[in-house]
């Protein structure tokens, strides 16, 4: 993990999540001992200037808000992902932003600095390997939002719909592979069996 300045950039934490597979919220799931929210937050904000949790359940979060991290909700509600990532870069004090899930406990800050890196003058940089995107472990600028907010206002509300309107860099397989195993940077957590999985691959890294 890098140890320099934070970046001139916003971390985008998505936290809007209803959890119906869990029974719980999943933000509040802990792995090795560490609520998935924690983890998130801490290594987002460990490298990003600014933080902004976006969650429609702000009552639940009060406790996060502080000089580093700000919580939002969506200004178009009801939409999933695309609703998060709207709000994020529509409050973001940054023209670039890293959109990330908060239940994903295995994070590499390190892609995601890459990938602020690499956006340029493109509209995102998006980590993919064959045809399967990962959306919400991504960099978007701010040249995005008329393009979400038009999907958003109608129902085209599949993230990867949206990539054929944009000018997206995508990275494949083998430079994702030069920073970790896809398969442990991008676990997330949907159900009790992915929790149990998270656990084991925690013998395999470092949260």
């Amino acid at each position: 993990m890098r140890k320099s300045r934070k970046i001139k950039a916003s971390g985008i934490v998505l936290a809007g999540g209803r959890s119906s597979r869990m029974k719980i919220n999943k933000a509040f799931a802990e792995v090795s001992g560490l609520k998935l929210i924690d983890n998130v937050l801490g290594k987002v904000s460990q490298v990003f200037d600014e933080v902004i949790l976006v969650t429609n359940d702000p009552e639940n979060y009060y406790y996060y808000a502080n000089e580093s991290v700000r919580i939002i909700s969506d200004l178009i509600p009801g939409k999933g992902p695309l609703s998060g990532i709207h709000a994020g870069l529509y409050c973001a004090a940054y023209d670039i932003t890293l959109a990330v899930a908060c239940d994903m406990p295995f994070l590499n800050m390190d892609l995601a600095v890459h990938m602020i890196d690499m956006v340029g003058d493109h509209d995102g940089v998006v980590p993919r390997i064959g045809e399967h995107f990962q959306p919400l472990f991504a960099v978007y600028t701010r040249r995005c939002l008329p393009i979400i907010e038009e999907s958003l206002l109608l129902d085209r509300l599949k993230m990867s719909d949206i990539y054929k309107f944009l000018d997206i860099l995508y990275l494949d397989e083998k430079e994702i592979r030069r920073f970790g195993d896809p398969e442990v940077m991008f676990h997330n957590i949907n159900n009790r069996e992915d929790l149990k999985h998270a656990e084991g691959l925690v013998k395999k890294v470092i949260l």
